[in-house]
């Protein structure tokens, strides 16, 4: 059983990560076909067979160890965002869960830092393959830069 994870409230100094939590499922054996459900920790919502969860860390650490202090959560690590479906569950749990503006990590980085042409090096931590690119291009240009 994962441990109770509370969302705590933000504010503009906490940097944030969104986590991908293990993915926790049981049988309900009360029905006479059984159904799998998720369960998952108290601050944490359900989508697609996976628990979500936005962490706020300490505001005095570097952008790098905030990366690793997210990663070393249990049960988890940061979110890959695969599908515009996914895409749009995240987008509204973050509207829904951030009060200020807030940085917030999920799993896409370069690890080549900008030396791959054309983005190349961009990847998702997971290892997940990166085939959804729905980014905006120009964020300073768009009506709600706060989201993008």
């Amino acid at each position: 059983m994962m441990p109770s994870m509370g969302v705590p409230s933000l504010s503009w100094m906490l940097p944030s990560c969104l986590l991908l939590l293990s993915q926790v499922q049981r049988e309900d054996s009360q029905k006479e076909l059984p159904s799998a459900w998720i369960s998952c920790p108290k601050g944490s919502m359900a989508y697609a067979s996976y628990c979500y969860a936005l962490i706020s860390i300490s505001s005095s650490v570097s952008p790098f160890f905030t990366k690793m202090a997210c990663q070393k959560r249990p049960s988890g690590h940061l979110v890959s965002v695969l599908s515009g479906a996914e895409g749009s569950f995240i987008s509204s749990l973050l509207k829904n869960n951030l009060k200020l503006l807030s940085d917030v990590w999920i799993g896409l980085h370069d690890p080549t830092e900008g030396s791959e042409p054309s983005a190349g090096g961009w990847e998702w931590s997971s290892t997940d393959v990166l085939n959804y690119v729905a980014w905006e291009r120009s964020p300073a240009t768009t009506s709600n830069p706060g989201y993008c």
